[in-house]
């Protein structure tokens, strides 16, 4: 049952969402009796998972998430982390700190 999950949410992510979106993890909810496959999405900053298909016993599928959600999640997840901080550091570190991270703002 595993393989024709895994093969039918392949299909249907393709179909609606396009070919950056690819299943992650698969695995049995034996509290609701269901199959669930994790949606990932390919982005420069990595794997980002951003929702999952939910399929029945006999392997129809049943919650889907809308395109729009997926691209909220996207987007949000793609925010984390861009806030900007100061920091104090000797000037003899500055050039190891600006090969490390980029978009450094020196003041």
């Amino acid at each position: 049952m595993q393989a024709k999950i895994i093969e039918t949410a392949k299909g249907y992510l393709i179909e609606n969402f396009g070919n950056l979106t690819s299943i992650g993890g698969v695995y049995f909810d034996k509290k609701n009796d269901t199959w669930r496959v994790k949606i990932v999405v390919k982005t420069n900053r990595g794997i980002i998972p951003v929702g999952e298909l939910v399929f029945d016993t006999n392997g129809n599928i049943g919650e889907v998430p809308t395109k729009e959600t997926l691209l909220n999640i996207l987007r949000n997840r793609l925010s984390e982390g861009k806030e900007k901080v100061i920091i104090k550091v000797p000037t003899k570190y500055l050039p190891e700190i600006k090969r490390v991270a980029k978009d450094i703002l020196v003041l």
